[in-house]
């Protein structure tokens, strides 16, 4: 029989977990983060309800105004406009990069189906930058 203890222990692990996970998955830049569902929006996915993960800082140029962010996302595919009944929804999972440049208020976000086409972007985004560790792995 499982004790109080054992559960109280559970649903501590089960919270610690659940708040790494949001952790994991918190933007941090309310303006990157609309930038990230406007391009979504315009480019055939539902960007407000979109799922954003894996946001993170991959490459720097001194002093800092100009930076490259990774991050995948879930998004859902616009469907057509049709009579009848809804067409079931359908997802995809997407990889991204942004590139802000501060000085110049500009902010660039591309989405791939495909990661190597990620990478083979981030290589001319990245060029010249400083690229932190896990930059190379962007998979």
């Amino acid at each position: 029989m499982v004790g109080i203890r054992e559960l109280g222990i559970c649903a501590m692990i089960s919270l610690l977990k659940s708040m790494l996970q949001r952790w994991n998955d918190w933007c941090g830049d309310r303006e990157m983060e609309l930038e990230i569902r406007k391009h979504l929006s315009a480019n055939g996915y539902y960007g407000n309800t979109a799922q954003l993960k894996n946001v993170r800082l991959i490459a720097v140029q001194r002093p800092g105004w100009l930076q490259v962010f990774r991050f995948e996302v879930v998004a859902r595919v616009q469907a057509a406009e049709t009579e009848g009944p809804e067409p079931e929804a359908v997802y995809e999972q997407l990889f991204g990069l942004v590139r802000e440049d501060i000085r110049h208020k500009m902010t660039r976000v591309r989405v791939f189906r495909d990661p190597r086409e990620r990478k083979q972007l981030f290589s001319r985004w990245g060029d010249g930058l400083i690229q932190l560790r896990g930059a190379h792995g962007l998979g």
